[in-house]
């Protein structure tokens, strides 16, 4: 889009789950809006929605609500294709967006969450990463391991890490590896990540979240990067739907 109130990576539509496509705004100078409000967080586009970019005016097409019946066909048919692979797993999460969405101006929300997004994105793909789904404040991303080494994930640690400190929002991520279920939706132009391993690092999140803690590793990740990044063990914690205890450790 040629238009001086266009950036040159100013938004984009994010399909995830099942039929679901999310708009988010990368930090532009001008904003994105939706139905003539400014987004400042990622979200979830319906039939007739307006999208304005700039001084161009979009309208969003879904005509077909996506029924329970059609999810669990598609579901079904996701779980026929469905390949366990080991995978690096990435939640992150802006600490406190609550306040912060409170005590910043509408437009200035915009822009800090935006161009968060965009540099966690850019760190991530960087390093061959994708990210699988949008939450609002925070994200889940992705590695399998055979496409990836520890090395990569050790240069993704050390990228957000350097990012915690230039003053832009205080957030937290973990890291965690484990076999995941991979199912490919194609007509939905998605990956589907299901399984224990990634309901276990939104735990983990949550707990690095209660520790205090800005960057948490599970146990498998920091045994699978060995000494490519110094950790201090924080003990061993239960976790809800999780038996036994669990070594959780800090970066």
């Amino acid at each position: 889009m040629e238009s001086p109130k266009v950036s040159r990576r100013h938004a984009l539509i994010h399909v995830q789950n099942i039929g679901e496509l999310w708009l988010i705004d990368l930090g532009s100078s001008n904003g994105t809006f939706l139905n003539k409000r400014r987004i400042h967080r990622p979200v979830r586009l319906s039939d007739g929605d307006q999208v304005t970019i700039g001084d161009q005016i979009f309208k969003f097409r879904q005509p077909l609500a996506i029924s329970d019946e059609y999810k669990s066909v598609v579901t079904q048919q996701t779980l026929r294709e469905i390949e366990n692979i080991p995978c690096w797993l990435l939640v992150a999460d802006i600490r406190g967006f609550t306040p912060l969405s409170r005590s910043l101006q509408s437009e200035d929300l915009d822009v800090l969450l935006g161009a968060w997004i965009l540099t966690c994105q850019e760190i991530i793909e960087n390093q061959h990463g994708s990210v699988n789904k949008y939450l609002g404040d925070g994200f889940l991303a992705y590695w399998p391991d055979a496409a990836t080494t520890p090395e990569e994930i050790m240069a993704v640690i050390s990228a957000l890490k350097e990012f915690q400190q230039k003053g832009g929002p205080d957030f937290r991520f973990v890291v965690h590896f484990g076999p995941v279920a991979i199912g490919g939706i194609a007509s939905m132009g998605e990956e589907s990540l299901v399984g224990s391993e990634v309901n276990l690092t939104f735990r983990l999140e949550k707990l690095a979240g209660s520790l205090g803690e800005p960057c948490g590793l599970s146990e498998t990740a920091r045994t699978k990067l060995g000494e490519l990044v110094p950790a201090r063990s924080l003990g061993e914690f239960e976790l809800k739907g999780f038996e036994g205890k669990r070594a959780f450790f800090a970066v």
